[in-house]
């Protein structure tokens, strides 16, 4: 994974252990897995035009975002590949947001638990953390988002 400048803390890595989410090293290991996945940025305090959300201000921080590769040719090592170029064809809020120089992936977390569905690794987050509303949950019903703050700079600390 393309890493930031800062670790992940040890609270949100003994948190997502909790969930039976498993970090993911190598993209590629992952070719013929599906699944749920948890990808966390750091972004600083900006203005982002995502789609058709329009331009949202994130305070700088970092961010969770919850997604899934399940369908029939997506796979979780595709997907976490994909995230990961900053060229490509933006087509999901997230892709506005990897794409965006000033934005960081810092690692990321997975399932193949069919218990462990997006929506409920969501609903999960979103009991947690604060949500950003309507980003990333144009196909997902029931949830107010799939992107989080997990936590504020002023919370990291500054760097």
């Amino acid at each position: 994974m393309r890493k930031g400048s800062a670790s992940i803390p040890r609270l949100m890595t003994t948190l997502f252990q909790r969930w039976g989410l498993i970090r993911v090293v190598d993209p590629q290991e992952l070719v013929d897995q599906q699944g749920r996945y948890f990808l966390l940025l750091r972004a600083p305090a900006c203005r982002i035009r995502i789609g058709a959300l329009g331009s949202l201000s994130f305070v700088a921080g970092l961010y969770g975002y919850v997604g899934s590769a399940c369908g029939r040719s997506v796979t979780l090592g595709h997907r976490m590949t994909r995230h990961m170029r900053r060229r490509k064809v933006c087509r999901w809020h997230i892709d506005y947001l990897t794409t965006a120089r000033a934005v960081m992936i810092l690692g990321a977390y997975w399932t193949a638990d069919p218990a462990m569905t997006e929506a409920r690794l969501a609903s999960l987050c979103a009991e947690r953390f604060p949500v950003v509303h309507r980003f990333g949950n144009s196909d997902s019903h029931g949830a107010s988002g799939h992107l989080f703050v997990l936590l504020p700079q002023m919370m990291m600390g500054q760097r």
